[in-house]
Parts: C-alpha cells; sequence; structure tokens
C-alpha cells in the first residue's frame, strides 16, 4: 500500500464522506468508520444484532441492562445494582430512576421484563434464547417500577454476566419485531435520524433528554461502513473520518507511527476460526479435524497475521490467561502427528480441501494463506476460494462445509454456550456432544467460583478435542482515532461499544 496510492484514496473518501454530511448549517458530525458490512439485512432490533454492523448502530442508540466491563466484568448500566438469595435462586435488581425512552415513555422494571421475556420467546426467534433459553418467563417479574426479579429453578452464577448478552438492549413494553427493524425507540445517547437498512451510511443526532447528564459530548454521528482495508486506512489518515471502529494489522503497519491518529487496544478476547462442519465429509472423521489443528504453529500466526495484536489460543473460546482457560500454555505444531491421523482416517497420501474466505473481517485472507502454507507440510492442500466481503455474511458463513469466521470476546457461561451447545442457534460446526452440553449446565449453577471454572475446563477440553472449530488466537480490538479526539476506548467484545464520551475538537454537543 505506497502513499500515492493512499492519497488518491482520501480524495475520493473525502469527497463520498462530504456528499453524504448534514447541511452546511447543521453541526458537523463526528465521522465514523465501521468495517463489517450488514447491508442489505440490519436491522434496529436488538434481539437480531447479527453482525457488527448492526451493533455500530444499536449501541448509539439503546443501553444495555447490564454492561460488561475491560475484563468481561458485569457493570451497572439500567440496572444499578443487584443482590441475590442465599440459595442462589432469586437475583433482584434496581433499576436506574428518571430515565426515557427516545418516544418520551419512562423506562420502567415492566420494560425489562419484556425485554428479556421476548428474548426467550420461541415464537420471536431471537439467538439469545441460547443462552438465556434456561430462564422461565414466568420467573421474571416487575416488583415495583424499579425493581425486577429473575428466579431461577437451579442456583445461578454470575446470573448478571449471562444476563450481559450482546441482544441485552431495553426496548419498550410492546414493541415488536416490526416496529423496531426500521426505527428503534431506545434509551440512549443518540436517536436514530437517518438509516436505511439498504445504505452503508447513518447519522444519529445527540439525545437531548438522555439520562446520565453531560452526556453525550458529541452532537451527531454519522456512521459509514467500509469493507476494504485500504480505504478505510485512507480516510483516517486524510482526515476524512475521525474514527475506525476496527482497523486490520495491515493498517497498522501504516498508522502507528502516524502523529495525526491514536492506536487504541483492548486486552485480547475475540477470535478468528476456521469452521468444519462435522456431519460433512471428510470432517465427519474426528481424527481428520485433529490433523486439521495438529498443522498449526499458533504463536507465527499472531506474529504474522496478527503483527502481534494478539495472543495465541487453543480451540477454545477463552484466551490461555483467562482462570477459566483449560490450558495456560499454547498447543505446539505437530506435523508428524497431523500425518499419522490422516493416514488413520484412511488418507495416507494426504486431503485436498476448499477454505473459503474473503474481506468480511480485517485480516481474514492473510489468515487463510497463511494456514493454506502450514498445512500443505502434513499433505493437506488446502484451495483457498476469496469471496466478496460484502456478501460473505450471508452466502458463505454456515453455509458450506469450510469456511472462516469471527467471534467476539464472551465471559465462559455464554462463550460456550453460545455457539458450542448442541441446540445453539450459531453451531458453525454442526457438532454435538452431551458430555459438554452437561457440563456447561452444571458449571451454570455451581456457586462455588473455583468449582465452576473447573467445570468450564472440562468442557473445553471436549470441546478442543473434539470440536469443528480451529481457535488459533486471540486478537486485540484495535480502534483509530484522529488525534483532535478523545473519549473512546475499544472493549474486547467487538460489539460492545461506547460513544458517550466521543468527543472531536469542534464537533462538540450544542449548549
Amino acid at each position: 500500500m505506497d502513499t500515492k496510492r493512499l492519497l488518491l484514496l482520501a480524495v475520493g473518501v473525502s469527497g463520498l464522506l462530504a456528499m453524504t454530511s448534514l447541511s452546511p448549517a447543521a453541526p458537523e458530525c463526528i465521522k465514523m468508520i465501521g468495517s463489517e458490512n450488514g447491508v442489505p439485512n440490519l436491522t434496529m432490533d436488538p434481539a437480531f444484532m447479527n453482525n457488527d454492523d448492526d451493533s455500530y448502530q444499536m449501541y448509539a442508540v439503546y443501553n444495555r441492562f447490564v454492561d460488561l466491563g475491560s475484563k468481561l466484568e458485569p457493570l451497572p448500566e439500567l440496572a444499578k445494582s443487584w443482590d441475590v438469595s442465599a440459595d442462589g435462586k432469586i437475583w433482584t435488581f434496581k433499576l436506574e430512576q428518571g430515565v426515557k425512552f427516545h418516544d418520551g415513555k419512562d423506562f420502567t422494571a415492566k420494560d425489562v421484563v419484556y425485554t428479556y421475556r421476548r428474548l426467550i420467546d420461541p415464537k420471536v426467534g431471537s439467538p439469545a434464547r441460547g443462552t438465556l433459553g434456561f430462564l422461565k418467563p414466568e420467573n421474571i417479574q416487575a416488583v415495583d417500577p424499579y425493581t425486577v426479579t429473575f428466579t431461577t429453578e437451579q442456583p445461578t452464577a454470575d446470573l448478571p454476566t449471562i444476563l450481559a448478552v450482546k441482544y441485552n438492549l431495553i426496548v419498550p413494553e410492546g414493541a415488536t419485531s416490526e416496529s423496531l427493524k426500521l426505527h428503534e425507540d431506545g434509551t440512549g445517547p443518540f436517536i436514530q435520524e437517518k438509516y436505511s437498512p439498504t445504505e452503508t451510511m447513518r447519522v444519529f443526532r445527540r439525545n437531548p433528554n438522555y439520562w446520565r447528564k453531560g452526556l453525550p459530548k458529541a452532537e451527531c454521528l454519522q456512521l459509514s461502513v467500509i469493507s476494504e482495508e485500504v480505504t478505510r486506512t485512507a480516510a483516517i489518515k486524510s482526515g476524512a473520518a475521525d474514527l475506525l471502529i476496527s482497523a486490520g494489522p495491515s493498517s497498522l503497519a501504516l498508522l502507528k507511527d502516524d502523529p495525526s491518529v491514536k492506536v487504541l487496544q483492548s486486552a485480547p478476547g475475540g477470535y478468528y476460526t476456521i469452521s468444519m462442519t462435522t456431519d460433512a465429509k471428510p470432517f465427519d472423521d474426528v481424527r481428520v479435524r485433529q490433523a486439521m489443528k495438529e498443522v498449526i504453529d499458533r504463536q507465527a500466526l499472531v506474529d504474522t497475521v496478527l503483527l502481534g495484536y494478539g495472543v495465541a489460543g487453543n480451540d477454545a473460546p477463552l484466551p490461555p490467561d483467562s482462570p477459566a482457560a483449560y490450558r495456560s500454555d499454547v498447543m505446539p505444531r505437530d506435523v508428524p502427528l497431523a500425518k499419522k491421523l490422516l493416514a488413520e482416517a484412511g488418507y495416507p497420501n494426504g486431503i485436498e480441501i476448499e477454505l473459503n474466505t474473503g474481506d468480511a473481517a480485517p485480516g481474514f485472507v492473510n489468515f487463510a494463506q497463511a494456514y493454506q502454507q502450514m498445512a500443505a507440510d502434513a499433505g493437506i492442500k488446502v484451495d483457498l476460494v476469496n469471496n466478496p466481503g460484502d456478501s460473505y455474511w450471508d452466502v458463505i458463513w454456515m453455509k458450506k462445509p469450510l469456511f472462516e469466521s469471527f467471534w467476539s470476546a464472551r465471559p465462559p457461561a455464554e462463550a460456550l454456550g453460545y455457539t458450542f451447545t448442541s441446540s445453539a442457534t450459531y453451531n458453525e460446526g454442526h457438532w454435538k456432544n452431551a458430555d459438554f452440553d452437561a457440563l456447561l449446565d452444571q458449571a451454570r449453577s455451581e456457586m462455588d467460583p473455583t468449582k465452576r471454572n473447573e467445570l468450564y475446563k472440562k468442557a473445553q477440553q471436549i470441546l478442543a478435542e473434539n470440536g469443528g472449530v480451529i481457535i488459533p488466537f486471540f486478537l486485540t480490538n484495535v480502534a483509530v482515532l484522529r488525534a483532535d479526539c478523545d473519549g473512546y476506548e475499544p472493549n474486547p467484545q467487538s460489539v460492545n461499544l461506547s460513544y458517550e464520551n466521543l468527543t472531536c475538537k469542534g464537533k462538540e454537543a450544542q449548549p
């Protein structure tokens, strides 16, 4: 990527963003660029937050019931405090008062009850049910206008953390999928002004009645989504954009020493996968799946694909430094073992497979190319199919037998249950294991954190050794901010965004 090309791209990006700006009389918006394009399947309904593009906009206009911090610990948001009964079955949440929805309606406990009952309603069909399905609707109750109780049939450890699934953005009582798809009704810091599910540019205006006094600090946000990393890089270098929500490693090589921008990192948490469907040949043989894992030099991928912005992983969704991780070291590469496993599976001369990749996330193609080279040493011939990034999640993801994917950081209960249980909506590998499911059920009811982590570790070992998903590393979420901007921090959860304190010189909130 040379400087001349970046300058030419910057001119084009500046023109594009200028054409989509508000009228000259309106205060200038902070211009943000996201990388994952969800068009044409965007939604403003939090129950169906399917991709990062949905999250870019939803976290501008909604509030979470419970937030997650930089260590994925539960933090108050609309739920300002909570406590649990001695038997671990009744959790009581006290709510913020004086909060209003954008339509002027007061926020109360009824809205929390409605939101969570809706998330677990099979008729609604939200993917949140995969994590929250153990809750019974009749056991979610409003005690008074600002108190909610969740009663569970078994003791439930860390319920606030479990409730903090990415879908836990509170909607008003009575809201429907039809009413929310095109128009939000949240309590958040910004209000939807310009939005279409078929366009990659949207505008959000400051909420003048926001319940957190003095916030937000920006008058408005202009969100654009650009799939091409070189174009995003040109935009932030030229000043055509104020914030890159997500920057890939190749961009960082050009941006890290640029005095006009700030490079901001989260702790490692999100991860890329190579996912293989375990009910399709040759991946229906666990020995093939194990061989495909054994060929990987995991630290080499961190050094080359991530350029050091991450840590190596062990085919389970928790980083090695997590207290709940099943091992703290890194799996070594073992090519002879991979060859032996393939021979035992009936492939003494190796196998040929087709891996789907594309510019659906920063670094996907580089990751696929690096895996292709490593796998070749064991006689695994990987044919790469480079798909368009703007249609990848609709056309390729979970529709091909071997593909790349990306997942945000999650606490242990959600990380293991959301995509790996037999009934999970997003079970990418079509993998089903009754022992794994049972261990997660036991962990949810175990109130002793040490014993609970041991159950998580046993479940992860089963997954790593038998599952259909390769997780070779965890990456830091990296955002890039112009030097005259402040107040934004990336979270290990790529879908957990906060724009409340975001401000740029000359684009502050108007008095």
